[in-house]
This record gives structure tokens, C-alpha cells and sequence, in this order.
């Protein structure tokens, strides 16, 4: 069994092998997974079709896949949903990670979120955060991140969404039901 690894000192987890546990999550990845076209093969941008998104568009999140001259690439808000905007404290479209995040955190997410790209594969994470629209307060989330390629198969954006733990779902995640870390 593979165990879900804490990007300390965020608590904040991934898990490599990326089985929602919410059935939003869960939703998603089926349809990203039927967008497949061959075993090797990834869904395209063009692939994806917001209008058999409906019931995700709040909770969606599109980032450009950036390159830099470091190994790890940099991500910048494509598009997101509202519910997104609201828990974040703004729309950030066209802004990069370290424009939204403080620096510890940007350098994390974008870490993680390169190895969706560089494994061309779905990440899943999980966790307790504090954000900007609850100041003082971590909520419990669960979010999928999901790699879209060019035709030429080069993952150039990462699909994603995420929620907010229903309460029925927290004993699924045993980390985060031990005390929250201050």
C-alpha cells in the first residue's frame, strides 16, 4: 500500500496513486480517463469540454504549464471557478504561483504539481489549509490534478479541482483526524 506523503509543513498530502475518495473527485477523473484516447495516450485541451463540466465549473482549475530554466516548471492560472475565487480571496487569472502563494508554499505546490507533469499522470492531495477567505481557520480538502498534453503528447496544462471535505468523508483520511498541527 502505498502511503500518502506530507509536503511538511503544509498539512498538505499527496497521494501518488490518485483515488478520490469524494465522488466529485471521483466523477472527474472518469471523464478525464474516457477523454484518454489509447493507453499511453493524454486528454487534450481541446478534449475537454466545459459544457460536460457543468456540476465542476465552481470548483475547477486550469494552470499553463510554464518552462524555466530550472527543472521544475512554473504554473500560471488559466482559468478558475468561482467557488475557487472565493476560497483563494480573488480571481488570480494569468498570475503564477508565487504571485498567489507565499513562497514556501508556492515552491511546494510547484514541486508536486511537477511531477504530474514530468510523470504524465493524475496526482491526487489532501489536507488542511488556511486560506484567505477564512483567515485563522483550515478547512479540509481533497483536489485532483490531472495532465492535459499538446498533440505531440508534451503535458502543457494540468486540469484540476478542489473541494471541500464533506464531514462523512473526513474518517477517510486519518491524517487529518488527529488533532490540527498550529
Amino acid at each position: 500500500m502505498v502511503q500518502a506523503l506530507q509536503l511538511k509543513p503544509l498539512e498538505l498530502y499527496v497521494d501518488p496513486v490518485a483515488k478520490p475518495v469524494d465522488t466529485r473527485l471521483g466523477a472527474l477523473m472518469s471523464y478525464w480517463r474516457a477523454k484518454r484516447q489509447g493507453t499511453a495516450a493524454l486528454p487534450t485541451r481541446g478534449d475537454i469540454r466545459p459544457g460536460e463540466l457543468i456540476s465542476h465549473l465552481p470548483s475547477l482549475i486550469m494552470l499553463d504549464v510554464e518552462e524555466t530554466a530550472e527543472k521544475t516548471p512554473d504554473f500560471a492560472v488559466r482559468l478558475s471557478g468561482t467557488a475557487l475565487d472565493d476560497l483563494f480571496g480573488g480571481n488570480y487569472m494569468g498570475r503564477k504561483l508565487e504571485e498567489i502563494l507565499p513562497p514556501k508554499r508556492a515552491w511546494l505546490a510547484r514541486a508536486a504539481l511537477g511531477l504530474v507533469v514530468e510523470h504524465r499522470r493524475p496526482m491526487r492531495f489532501f489536507g488542511r489549509l488556511e486560506f484567505p477567505s477564512e483567515p485563522g481557520n483550515k478547512i479540509m480538502i481533497e483536489a485532483l490534478a490531472l495532465p492535459l498534453s499538446r498533440p505531440d503528447g508534451q503535458v502543457h496544462m494540468i486540469l484540476g479541482e478542489i473541494v471541500q471535505l464533506r464531514a462523512a468523508a473526513i474518517s477517510s483520511f486519518p491524517e487529518l483526524c488527529r488533532p490540527a498541527a498550529d
